[in-house]
């Protein structure tokens, strides 16, 4: 399933800004793919600030690169595989893993572990946009509620609003979200 906050003519549009090398065009990849390739690395090495220096030296390789990427798809990929050998080499420098030291097979289960985080942090990318798609209200009371860990009671005090219209707030954004995310 693919979930996409920009029809593809305008995802285009911006991967054509992106190699012109126009500022928009990283700030659309930027948007789109930090975070998600952010809890990727920290799935692997287990360090959020090292993550995220990781995930930016990444975007500057491909800005650099950026002439060579013909289709979102190609960003997309190579930006999940040059984070996944820059955790790798992270890593390795550090001494936190054995990864040097593993076999063929081994190497082989952990790129398949590899496959399964990018799985996950693509999943939470994909559901962040249907979130974002949310009535301002019900996306505020749902962050407040699943993000935050907040009671309808407190969310209630923070939005003025009583704890039985948070609680319907709640379900009606569970239900838009099941509708979008998981249609059929």
């Amino acid at each position: 399933m693919s979930l996409k906050r920009e029809p593809d003519h305008i995802a285009q549009e911006f991967l054509i800004a992106f190699v012109k090398g126009e500022e928009k065009g990283f700030d659309f990849f930027f948007r789109e793919y930090f975070s998600s390739l952010t809890l990727f690395a920290y799935q692997i090495i287990h360090d959020e600030n090292e993550a995220e220096d990781i995930v930016q030296n990444c975007f500057e390789k491909l800005w650099k690169k950026r002439e060579s990427l013909s289709h979102i798809e190609s960003v997309k990929s190579y930006m999940y595989t040059s984070v996944r050998y820059a955790c790798i080499n992270y890593l390795r420098t550090k001494g936190k893993s054995q990864i040097q030291s593993l076999s063929i097979p081994e190497i082989e289960d952990f790129s398949s572990d590899i496959e399964s985080l990018v799985v996950t942090a693509e999943t939470i990318r994909e559901l962040y946009a249907v979130i974002e798609l949310l009535p301002a209200r019900m996306r505020e009371v749902f962050k407040l509620y699943y993000l935050e860990g907040k009671s309808y009671t407190e969310i209630g005090q923070l939005l003025h609003t009583h704890p039985e219209t948070v609680r319907n707030q709640r379900f009606k954004a569970l239900k838009f979200i099941r509708k979008t995310f998981i249609p059929g």
